[in-house]
């Protein structure tokens, strides 16, 4: 699956009409979920990933300015403070995307493109009502 393909899928899941939109939303998600994983499971995640979303996960920009911003470190623990930080995100930016809409179709997505034991890998590393959405999606 190209990003392309995958941006396509978020916007039909999510029912998102703008793809630049749909683009910068993946980009959201995918900083977010990245930088609570592990160096080692970012790896092994942009290992499966074509070039063009590799680049889109290993965006090392967010995360750092949270981190310069605010002196904590990115370790949401429940539902609610992943979606108030992508609900955020999207105001700051101006995107008509809906927070978990979006989460969730981008980890469908992503669920569909990685190995079932990536995505198991993934899952474990998620805190309970996290992981649950996870795998729900």
């Amino acid at each position: 699956m190209n990003k392309d393909l995958f941006i396509k899928k978020v916007m039909e899941y999510a029912d998102i009409k703008d793809k630049e939109s749909a683009e910068r939303g993946v980009q959201i998600i995918f900083s977010l979920l990245s930088h609570r994983l592990t160096e080692q499971e970012q790896s092994d995640v942009a290992a499966q990933l074509p070039v063009e979303l590799k680049r889109m996960w290993n965006n090392r920009v967010w995360a750092p300015n949270f981190f310069r911003l605010s002196g904590k470190r990115l370790k949401y623990r429940h539902k609610i403070e992943l979606m108030s930080l992508v609900d955020n995100e999207i105001k700051r930016e101006g995107l008509p995307l809906h927070a978990e809409s979006l989460t969730m179709a981008v980890f469908h997505v992503l669920k569909e493109l990685i190995s079932t034991g990536e995505s198991d890998e993934i899952a474990m590393m998620l805190p309970g009502e996290i992981r649950e959405f996870y795998k729900a999606a």
